[in-house]
């Protein structure tokens, strides 16, 4: 199966039953309703896909689009804490989905029990968010205060993707979800200084497979 199929075929879990049982789990849906929770992300995500600066009214055509029916006004005061938490637990899920591409088909990457690449990327959020992603600050007076970082791993030798793992802007590399003691014994990890700890090379160094 490609990489393509893989993911459609799990999003499609994830974005479908996934969506509705973390829904009702997490409080976002009470009871039943015309609007179920796989119908809010599905609603968000393709939305979003089409447009990432997409409008209430924009919203609402993809509710349409889809089958639902709901205003702009109606899907608005979907947007409360509850539904962030249950959007956060669907990214979550959609995370730990295992997906793997083609491997890179270089020999040399074959004497190793993986060689995986990591890296993050940090996102500004509007200052409202500092409370819950807190940023790094800046010398503009607005949207300074909060932003998000995200945290990726894949490895070469299978293509298999790790992450998105989501954590506050200011929050250093060295401190990613994405623990050095997860990588098998024998692997190469490639990162960029903001990951150099010394704690890592320790626990690294346990890991050395003699020849």
């Amino acid at each position: 199966m490609n990489i393509l199929s893989q993911i459609a075929d799990a999003m499609q879990v994830v974005l479908n039953e996934t969506a509705d049982a973390i829904a009702r789990k997490t409080g976002f849906i009470k009871r039943q309703r015309k609007l179920k929770g796989s119908d809010f992300v599905k609603t968000l995500v393709f939305s979003w896909l089409s447009n990432p600066d997409a409008t209430g009214e924009e919203f609402g055509q993809t509710a349409v689009s889809i089958g639902i029916s709901i205003s702009p006004q109606g899907l608005d005061k979907r947007f409360t804490s509850e539904a962030a938490n249950f959007l956060q637990k669907v990214l979550e899920s959609a995370v730990v989905t295992t997906i793997e591409a083609e491997p890179v088909a270089i020999p040399i990457l074959q004497r190793f029990n993986g060689v995986f690449i990591q890296d993050s990327s940090v996102t500004t959020l509007p200052d409202c968010l500092a409370v819950i992603w807190s940023g790094c600050g800046g010398s503009s007076p607005k949207n300074t205060s909060s932003s998000i970082k995200t945290q990726v791993r894949i490895d070469l030798n299978t293509g298999k993707l790790m992450g998105p793992y989501l954590q506050s802007g200011r929050e250093h590399d060295k401190n990613s979800p994405l623990k050095i003691d997860s990588l098998p014994k024998g692997s190469v990890r490639i990162a960029d200084l903001e990951y150099f700890c010394l704690d890592d090379f320790i626990e690294m160094d346990k890991n050395v497979t003699c020849p």
